[in-house]
């Protein structure tokens, strides 16, 4: 196995809204990457992927089932959107925990979709303390997905690369295909031991009071129950096409 084990995951409840304002500098974070670091690595991965794909050696999981598991996974395409921005700067938080839970380094995500910047900035700023010799595992829902894009393209340096590992988590491996799981899921491959990769799951679980209320409620949601007369409502909202409650008894 490797030194280190650590996951990776996105969370889109962790928002800010853009109508909020900002309060006045007083503090610099050590714990989360700046927006410039997190961009400039994805420009740099936009340009890698512009350039013809590397050879490469016999991939570990046939193309056709990793395509199937980016397909799956809301997280495998950084295109999905997750977040409407026109209201939100933050749309959601990206986390790098250690085996034990404990929180390393957080990104802001500042992108409808979860785009592979944000677990490769984490990944990279965390060999930046680490010794040139440590070994490192990352799960993520979709790592099958990231470890054929950094074995295709020149996203990190040789360095890096050949000192990383790639699992799924626990819970999300099993809507992975079954040629996935005999290579990344950690219950199945050696290495991760007891490591689940859903420490960033209880790392959300323990915030989750700090996620403001939100109410949101669709332009044509007509509750009838609020209204005196509720078959006649019912009645005209069936025939708009909008979506109605049942009626009181």
């Amino acid at each position: 196995g490797s030194d280190i084990i650590v996951a990776t995951d996105g969370n889109f409840s962790q928002r800010h809204r853009k109508d909020a304002g900002d309060c006045p500098e007083f503090y610099t974070p050590e714990y989360f990457l700046t927006k410039e670091h997190v961009d400039s690595v994805g420009h740099r991965i936009v340009a890698a992927r512009g350039k013809p794909p590397k050879a490469r050696k016999p991939a570990k999981v046939p193309d056709e089932a990793v395509n199937d598991c980016e397909e799956g996974h809301d997280s495998g395409s950084g295109s999905t959107v997750k977040t409407n921005m026109d209201h939100y700067d933050d749309g959601g938080v990206m986390a790098l925990v250690c085996r034990h839970n404990v929180p390393l380094f957080l990104a802001n995500i500042d992108t409808p979709g979860e785009q592979q910047k944000y677990a490769v900035s984490l990944i990279e700023h965390l060999f930046t303390h680490l010794p040139p010799t440590a070994t490192v595992t990352v799960l993520y829902d979709v790592g099958c997905v990231l470890d054929r894009s950094l074995n295709l393209y020149d996203i990190l340096p040789v360095s890096i690369t050949s000192r990383l590992d790639f699992g799924t988590s626990a819970m999300h491996t099993y809507v992975h295909q079954w040629s996935c799981q005999i290579v990344y899921n950690p219950r199945i491959r050696k290495g991760p031991g007891l490591s689940d990769g859903e420490g960033v799951e209880r790392f959300w679980s323990r915030l989750r009071k700090m996620i403001g209320v939100t109410w949101v409620s669709a332009v044509c949601c007509i509750f009838i129950k609020s209204f005196p007369n509720a078959e006649s409502v019912s009645s005209a909202a069936e025939e708009s096409g909008c979506w109605t409650d049942k009626p009181a008894q």
